[in-house]
């Protein structure tokens, strides 16, 4: 909506960007002009937004006095303040010149009159913007070139957002509280609600009924200018029931196994895929790296070995690179590649890591730069021979530098890079992570676990035997290395690493302590035969007696583990602490569903199922909680070991997530003042973790 009102003669030349000329002929000659414009009763235009969707355009704008010129100008920095994920911008400065940047700077000319021309001291300068989900909106403003101030009237805009106070799901019933953001004088309200109700209060209540799930409200106001404008949006009724999922985060892998039942009529391998993606996929989109695809969700693929081996060329090319490409319900895109060993069924594997694509960045404080943007230096630290790369940054640009220097503006605070490899041998491997443009982790590279325990079984049942002859012997392993363990303790009450008199068909479990103090369990079957079936799950406890820290080993990476606390609430982690389920009860507190959510396997773990020798030398996170209740600020008190990053969850009792906040590079000692004033009165459920590790879960009461 555009309005248009009489010219106003206020005093507009106030401060004159000049270099070298005559002030006193400037000054007289405006004189004459601001008369001409009184008597001619020019009219200008006010502000103008034009919104097309979800966004809104707007900019800020400042007389830039440090640009000097030989010619009479002002020059004029513009800044980008719209709302919505922009991806384009277009300006307009009114006097034929455009720009495609996001914050211009631009020098206005000023016109120069004579005894017969008038002059306009004014340029309507416009911005239209484009943002990532296709919405367009337009917004103008009138500006005095000579001063660098806007001549705006009072105008009328109509503008309001909503929020969801309450879902009724028994009523079929959802209430909203509607906010007046409209601009103006003496302004009037005239709600429709597309129900046909209406109502003239400033910010009225509405409640909607679940026969849509989309209502379109409109607010018409109008002002002691008796200008009318009228804004619609649609108010979307949400189930709180329902998890939110962030459209613009997804993940995925995949995995395989050698299928052995198919037979081909030449040398090949055959293998069966699966893949594994979050959220639940809708597409997928195989590319096997040697011309074929697959648009199945599992596929079998079938390798044929190459049948001609030419001398000059060599041993014909083992390795092929397997991508995987996703599309989730949220219509999220991911991928994932990894290089498979065409003939690993048929020689030794070779298990060294021929390329693995990694990077580490850091914010580059020597280089001059804009203040919107951030610059950051990027290193390859990848593993192999890299003959090539490719860098893929989020808005679009790449580079093939080893250590490429990229700005990001800093109103976007994550940005995604991706690195590509190539190497020498073939090897293609691809690497993604987040840029914290704010806050960022000062390394981006974690290292992997000093420690990773298994424990092996060594079994037998003497033949033509129908009693209870078992044996079984356990073994501990540090990677792949056989290491002394003590305080074996089979879940028979035998001590020591052997046991004796097992029955066929029945389980048995058997904990051990490493040198280091991390505990060391397994569970299995024991099969007729001698042989032994393994439950799919592996859990050691590390730490000080009050600062006990369990950790599961999945087998299956699609399973899933479930922890059920004292106070009878149920979190997912793959690790916790003691405390929050050494309930003293024999229930089951560890529970592991499959990809199905069926449940697999279910134990409980006490201080009374482990042992007792701890090293109290480890350093474990431990989060401190206050004050409880708490009123405007909840205080977290860390200490442990440096995190990379901290979630801190809080949900109301039905579950239902009322705040998530991540905090970065959190040190042992430091104290973190959360604002909670937002929240209403009543229980609330706080978890804090890092990665999937529970550290903390509490309720709170405001």
């Amino acid at each position: 909506m555009i309005s248009f009102s009489g010219f106003n003669a206020q005093p507009f030349f106030l401060s004159v960007r000049l270099c070298d000329i005559n002030v006193q002929k400037t000054v007289t000659m405006r004189k004459i002009l601001l008369f001409a414009l009184v008597l001619s009763g020019l009219i200008t235009t006010a502000q103008a937004f034009i919104p097309d969707g979800n966004c809104r355009a707007a900019f800020k704008y400042a007389v830039n006095d440090s640009i000097k010129t030989l010619v009479p100008a002002t020059a004029i920095n513009f800044h980008d303040r719209s709302e919505g994920n922009g991806i384009r911008w277009f300006w307009d400065f009114g006097d034929g010149n455009t720009s495609n940047e996001q914050n211009p700077m631009y020098v206005f000319i000023h016109p120069v009159g004579g005894p017969t021309v008038k002059i306009s001291p004014y340029r309507t300068v416009s911005l239209t913007i484009l943002t990532a989900d296709s919405c367009k909106s337009f917004y103008s403003e009138t500006i005095n070139i000579f001063d660098g101030t806007s001549h705006n009237n009072p105008m009328t805009t109509a503008r309001f957002k909503y929020y969801q106070t309450a879902y009724d799901s028994i009523a079929g019933t959802a209430s909203f509280q509607l906010t007046n953001l409209s601009e103006g004088d003496s302004l009037k309200y005239l709600w429709e609600f597309g129900n046909g109700k209406t109502s003239t209060e400033r910010e009225p209540a509405v409640t909607f009924d679940f026969s849509r799930t989309e209502w379109k409200v409109c607010l018409s106001v109008t002002g002691t200018d008796e200008v009318t404008e009228t804004f619609c949006d649609a108010v979307y009724i949400v189930d709180p029931n329902i998890p939110v999922i962030d459209p613009v985060y997804c993940e995925t892998n995949f995995g395989f196994t050698v299928n052995h039942k198919v037979q081909t009529f030449a040398p090949a391998l055959v293998l069966d895929f699966y893949s594994k993606a979050w959220p639940e996929p809708v597409e997928w989109n195989w590319d096997f790296g040697d011309g074929k695809t697959s648009n199945e969700p599992n596929p079998m693929h079938i390798f044929d070995f190459p049948i001609l081996k030419d001398s000059t060329v060599g041993f014909p090319n083992p390795f092929r690179t397997v991508t995987l490409t996703v599309k989730t319900t949220t219509g999220c895109i991911a991928t994932v590649s990894q290089t498979i060993n065409i003939y690993m069924d048929q020689m030794p594997v070779d298990t060294t890591v021929q390329c693995e694509a990694l990077f580490k960045y850091y914010r580059v404080t020597d280089l001059i730069t804009f203040p919107e943007v951030a610059a950051f230096r990027f290193l390859d630290v990848s593993q192999g021979k890299v003959e090539s790369r490719l860098w893929q940054f989020e808005d679009g640009s790449t580079s093939t530098d080893a250590e490429p220097v990229v700005t990001f503006d800093i109103f976007k605070p994550v940005q995604k890079v991706c690195l590509t490899i190539y190497t020498a041998d073939g090897c293609q491997s691809t690497f993604c992570q987040p840029v914290y443009v704010s806050n960022f982790p000062v390394d981006t590279v974690y290292d992997k676990p000093a420690r990773y325990y298994t424990m092996k079984i060594e079994s037998f049942y003497p033949p033509q035997m129908s009693s209870c002859a078992g044996w079984a012997k356990a073994h501990v392993y540090m990677k792949d290395s056989l290491i002394q363990a003590s305080n074996y303790k089979w879940s028979d009450g035998t001590e020591g690493p052997e046991v004796k008199g097992l029955c066929p068909t029945n389980s048995y479990s058997v904990k051990a302590i490493a040198p280091d103090g991390t505990h060391i369990s397994t569970t299995f079957i024991f099969n007729s035969d001698g042989t032994i079936t393994e439950i799919p799950v592996n859990w050691t406890v590390s730490g000080s007696r009050d600062k006990l820290m369990v950790q599961v080993e999945k087998a299956n990476p699609d399973y899933t583990v479930e922890w059920r606390l004292c106070d009878g609430s149920v979190v997912k982690g793959d690790s916790i602490a003691l405390s929050l389920i050494n309930c003293g009860s024999g229930a089951s507190n560890l529970i592991l569903k499959d990809a199905s959510g069926n449940e697999v396997y279910s134990e409980n773990i006490s201080m009374k199922t482990i042992a007792t020798k701890l090293n109290p030398e480890i350093e474990l996170p431990a989060v401190k909680l206050f004050p409880n209740p708490i009123s405007d600020v909840l205080n977290i008190q860390y200490s442990g070991k440096r995190l990379n990053e901290m979630q801190v969850e809080i949900s109301d009792l039905a579950g239902k997530r009322v705040s998530l906040q991540n905090f970065f590079d959190v040190e042992s000692g430091q104290q973190i003042g959360l604002n909670v004033n937002s929240l209403r009165q009543g229980i609330y459920l706080c978890k804090i973790r890092s990665g999937n590790q529970i550290i903390k879960v509490e309720k709170l009461v405001k």
